[in-house]
C-alpha cells in the first residue's frame, strides 16, 4: 500500500519552524525549495545566540 502526503509549502514551514521553536531556537528565516535531483530542501537561519547557547549545554 502507497499513502501520498500532500502539503502546501506554507504548512511544511509552518511544521519545521515549530520543531526548532520545541528544542528552543528562534527561526530569523527560512526558505523551501525543490533542488535539480527533486530533493526538497530547506533553508534556515537561526539567530546566532540562541546556536551559542545550544552549544554551551
Amino acid at each position: 500500500m502507497n499513502v501520498t502526503i500532500g502539503l502546501l509549502d506554507d504548512e511544511i514551514k509552518k511544521i519545521l519552524r515549530d520543531h526548532f521553536a520545541q528544542k528552543g531556537f528562534n527561526v530569523k528565516g527560512s526558505q523551501l525549495y525543490s533542488d535539480d535531483s527533486g530533493i526538497i530542501r530547506f533553508d534556515i537561519q537561526l539567530h546566532a545566540y540562541d546556536i551559542l547557547a545550544k552549544g554551551d549545554e
